[in-house]
């Protein structure tokens, strides 16, 4: 990605490549466990984001932003990033950006404590990992976190609670279920 942005010439034309490749350069450093230079690879990569109105690659930046803070053990700012991805997904309709935020969102809401709210993201994320064909792809970094949400979902309330908050997910779609967990569709900023 470095050598890429290197010879990628600056041009408005280039732009929307430059933003990709500086995008995923943000997971680099957090693979390499280098966390500390992760997180502010992707801040600084957010805030360029958020000053021009771009949210795509935002999202994903909050993405990265709730995944070293879920390996740094940060789960209130991993619940907060993995919100903030949400929104940013739910705004362009990006459903396996939603379906990836809510695992993260399922995740750092079990590291919380909150397992029933946790249970219903990733009952959440099941559907909507179904709704667009493809088998669960996650985030390797994240892969390990998951599986321990996993052990905490059926333990605490159960395999039968689980089940019924799988049906209501299913019932009430995903949109119902990211609105009991964002609030309403607001604008992202």
């Amino acid at each position: 990605m470095d050598a890429a942005l290197a010879r990628s010439p600056r041009t408005p034309k280039s732009e929307a490549g430059r933003l990709l490749c500086r995008t995923a350069r943000v997971f680099a450093p957090t693979g390499q466990g280098h966390l500390d230079r992760a997180r502010a690879d992707a801040q600084e990569l957010r805030a360029e984001c958020v000053a021009r109105g771009e949210r795509w690659a935002r999202s994903y930046t909050d993405c990265q932003l709730a995944v070293i803070a879920l390996l740094q053990e940060r789960a209130a700012a991993a619940s907060r990033h993995a919100r903030s991805m949400l929104r940013g997904k739910r705004s362009i309709g990006d459903r396996n950006g939603l379906a990836l935020g809510l695992d993260l969102l399922a995740a750092a809401l079990a590291a919380q404590g909150a397992i029933e709210q946790a249970a219903a993201a990733r009952a959440a994320a099941e559907v909507l990992w179904s709704a667009v064909g493809q088998p669960e792809r996650g985030i390797p970094d994240a892969r390990h976190m998951q599986a321990r949400y996993e052990r905490a979902a059926h333990a605490v309330p159960g395999e039968e609670r689980h089940e019924e908050l799988m049906a209501r997910s299913v019932a009430i779609g995903s949109e119902g279920v990211l609105q009991d967990l964002l609030g309403p569709v607001r604008e992202v900023n």
